[in-house]
């Protein structure tokens, strides 16, 4: 079984860079544009883009989206995933830790990340099928322990799996499931979808069990239904072709953001292509951007210092962003929609 699942996670991290199985619909962003305020009445170096993420400081508001782990590749690829955000300040998110709570020997490909971040914000992973089923609350807990995780991630990705060879496709009792680990993990709790969206229906639903961070995930990025269906083998020809009508099938973040109204602390995640995005998410709402797709190649190479600069990028777009828009700090971008004009 463990074999099996490095195997999945291998082939997930070689498909995520073939950008012909990302989404043909964008997520939204190229719809907004910032209005420019030649008159800003402040000083660039007023602009403050730090922000307050799960208590601590953030020297931007910016996460590195869950990518993939507990293969043997994982190793370098986690360390230099946590060494960029040490440096540059931003929070991380790690893959699934499902294969870790199976197998000791590739436990390091995630504590890895802790001894190159020692005062990053990382979050550990865990699909709803693994909390629904397999692992206890206190299993995970104490696997978080030794991460020293900030929180814990639970994805959503139904249909993802329903894709998938090996997928599990049992989800009654999931919100059920959701609301038990709200109350009884001991670190905070993010409920992220995988690349289809949380819509505002599901939203709501997360709010009245307690979920009070989400991590939208809209469509506009990876699409892993497509991913699913280059592993599919060729005796499986109708699920195949089915999967092919789902190409672009979710939610795009934008627009999500766009109708979203709520007090939980939200994540803009799917689809953040360009480093302009990020301020456009802040403005429509949003707490905080999530990137993955644009960082995979360094991350891959292992190369930190061309990781760090991708990152450097996002944050001084961030900055010049909010310069010629006029605004000081990262509260007076969020939601402020006066800032933006929607094109079409």
């Amino acid at each position: 079984m463990t074999t099996d699942i490095e195997q999945r996670k291998r082939d997930h991290l070689n498909l995520a860079q073939d950008e012909a199985l990302n989404f043909s619909i964008s997520a939204g962003f190229d719809r907004w544009r910032f209005i420019h305020n030649a008159l800003p009445e402040l000083n660039l170096s007023d602009v403050d883009t730090r922000t307050i993420f799960l208590g601590k400081e953030l020297q931007f508001p910016l996460l590195i989206s869950s990518m993939s782990g507990g293969v043997k590749e994982s190793f370098n690829f986690n360390a230099t995933l946590a060494s960029a955000a040490e440096e540059v300040g931003c929070a991380l998110a790690l893959g699934s830790i499902r294969v870790a709570l199976e197998n000791e020997s590739v436990r390091d490909s995630f504590l890895i990340a802790r001894e190159k971040a020692p005062t990053a914000i990382i979050m550990a992973n865990l699909g709803i099928a693994q909390i629904m089923s397999s692992q206890s609350i206190d299993r995970v807990a104490t696997f978080c322990d030794d991460l020293k995780a900030n929180a814990l991630i639970i994805h959503l990705n139904s249909l993802q799996e329903a894709f998938q060879p090996e997928g599990d496709t049992q989800f009654e009792g999931a919100l059920k499931a959701i609301e038990t680990w709200v109350c009884e993990f001991p670190l905070p709790v993010v409920i992220k979808e995988v690349g289809q969206g949380l819509s505002l229906g599901v939203i709501a639903r997360l709010k009245d069990v307690g979920v009070e961070i989400i991590d939208i995930a809209g469509a506009g990025g990876s699409n892993w239904i497509s991913i699913e269906r280059e592993r599919l083998s060729d005796d499986q020809v109708i699920l195949k072709q089915t999967a092919e009508e789902f190409a672009n099938w979710g939610e795009p973040t934008a627009e999500i953001l766009e109708n979203l109204a709520t007090d939980q602390f939200v994540i803009a995640s799917g689809g953040l292509k360009q480093s302009l995005d990020l301020a456009k998410a802040i403005a429509l709402g949003a707490n905080m951007g999530g990137v993955a797709g644009v960082l995979l190649r360094q991350a891959l190479k292992a190369d930190t210092a061309g990781l760090s600069e991708v990152l450097l990028v996002w944050k001084r777009t961030l900055e010049m962003a909010m310069f010629g828009v006029g605004v000081r700090t990262i509260d007076e971008l969020k939601g402020n929609r006066s800032l933006l004009h929607k094109i079409g």
